[in-house]
Formats: structure tokens, sequence, C-alpha cells
């Protein structure tokens, strides 16, 4: 009886030994388990994390660039302007410079409103005509009528633009001159005629003044 006790004290001791491992086997399997979806977790955080950074730097990138081409068209626009304002006030100081008695001279012309670009299109227009019959026996035309058009570009150097066809100048509104010989009448009135003359203004939008000394 106490060898059969013994014996089962025995077997009763190697059972927990061999629980007491599983449960072991067992914590550490979990263990390595959160251990493994704490490294998913990390993973997947900077994978977001890289990839929203990466949309986030495309579009200010594309901002950038839709903000640079505004600013180049802007600077164009008025590049035109100033050099039409230019080459306009250049050519009036020339000629006048040329009437005997004006001396030195200066000139300022005032612009309405800016310059005007007209782009060339494509126009696409359709015309159809159906004849349809009605259950009396009547007959009738149906005409369809499609209109439409699109801006014609061009790519010039890799930069698409509209194809430009026609521009119109900034409207002159006044010119003012100063000029050496302006104290004179004679010569004030020779000025002030080549001015209203060439560009079709009338007398009191074009000022003549003397130049200090």
């Amino acid at each position: 009886m106490d060898f059969n006790k013994s014996k089962n004290n025995k077997n009763t001791g190697i059972n927990n030994s061999s629980e007491g491992k599983n449960n072991l086997t067992s914590k550490k399997a979990n263990s390595n388990n959160k251990t493994f979806n704490l490294i998913l977790l990390l993973l997947a955080g900077i994978a977001l994390t890289i990839v929203g950074s990466f949309f986030k730097d495309t579009k200010a990138s594309n901002m950038v660039n839709n903000d640079n081409n505004n600013k180049q068209q802007e600077a164009s626009i008025i590049e035109a302007k100033i050099s039409y304002k230019e080459k306009v006030q250049n050519e009036l100081i020339g000629i006048l410079g040329k009437i005997e008695g004006v001396g030195k001279i200066e000139a300022m012309i005032y612009f309405d409103g800016g310059e005007e670009q007209v782009p060339a299109f494509n126009i696409n227009d359709s015309k159809s005509t159906t004849k349809e019959k009605d259950t009396g026996g009547g007959e009738r035309n149906i005409t369809q009528e499609n209109g439409g058009s699109t801006v014609v570009m061009s790519n010039d150097g890799g930069k698409t633009e509209p194809l430009i066809v026609k521009t119109y100048n900034p409207k002159i509104t006044g010119i003012c001159i100063v000029a050496e010989g302006a104290g004179d009448k004679v010569t004030e009135l020779r000025v002030r005629q080549a001015v209203t003359n060439l560009f079709g203004l009338e007398e009191e939008k074009v000022q003549v003044y003397p130049m200090k000394n």
C-alpha cells in the first residue's frame, strides 16, 4: 500500500511538472505573439507615415508648381504691358525731339486697362435633320444643331499655352510732355499738334509744359 501511494505521488509530481512546462510554453508563445503583433503595428504605422508624407509632399509640390505658373503668367502680362508702354514712350520722345526748338524732352503716357490677347479657336458645328411620321400619317422634320468651340493650344519648349492670333494694346487716354523749348508758344503748339495727330487724341488730353532749367 505504501509503495503504491509513493508511486502515485511520483506520478502526480510528473504530471504537475508536465503541466507547468505546458503553461510556461503557452505563456512564452503568447508573449511571442504579442511581440510579433506589436512589431506589425509599428511597421504599419511607419508605412502609413511614409505614404502620408509622400502624398503631402506631392500635393505641396503641385501647389508650388501651380503658384509658380500663375506668377510667371502674371509676370509675362506685366512685362508685355511695360514693354509696350516703354516702346511707345521712346518712339514719341524720339520723334518729338527732332522738332526744331524742342530740345531735351520727357514724356509720360497714360493707359486705360491692359493688353488683351485673342486666342485661336476650333469651331465644331454640326446640323442633322430627322424625318418622323406620326400615327395620323403626317410627316415632320426635326432639325438639330450642335455648336461648340475649343481653344487651340501650342507647345513651345514643353510649355503648353493658347495660340494667340491677335493682340489688342491698351488704349491711350492721355499724354504729358515736358520739353526744354515748350516755353515758346510756337514750339508748344507744334508739339501738341504732333501728339494729337499721332494718337488721335483730343487737345485737352495732351498736356505740354516747359522743362525746369
